[in-house]
């Protein structure tokens, strides 16, 4: 093993996890997709302590809780899926910083 390697089930931070603030530990991460013909798509994602995610697309019309094994599991699906249609659009190279509301 290199020492740029680490040891098989070692804990892995994700990049741009943002660690929750004491004070205030519910978070709410936002982007908006760009849409052609009409204004833009909010996504949000809250993540509360103890509780499942709850995922937001569009105005309210698109809305479900996940638990976090069911969000990661998500979360590679349409990685891999969206991957597969080409590079993606700049607007997506942005880091989504967390706000309390």
């Amino acid at each position: 093993m290199t020492s740029d390697e680490l040891p098989e089930g070692t804990p892995v931070r994700i990049p741009y996890a943002d660690e929750p603030d004491q004070q205030e530990p519910r978070r709410f991460y936002r982007l908006r997709a760009p849409h052609v013909e009409k204004a833009s798509v909010p996504v949000t994602v809250r993540v509360t302590p103890d509780a499942d995610l709850y995922l937001a697309v569009g105005s309210g019309r698109r809305r479900m809780y996940l638990t976090p094994n069911e969000a990661w599991a998500l979360w590679r699906c349409l990685s891999e899926a969206v991957a597969s249609t080409g590079e993606p659009p700049e607007w997506i190279r942005v880091h989504v910083t967390p706000t309390h509301r």
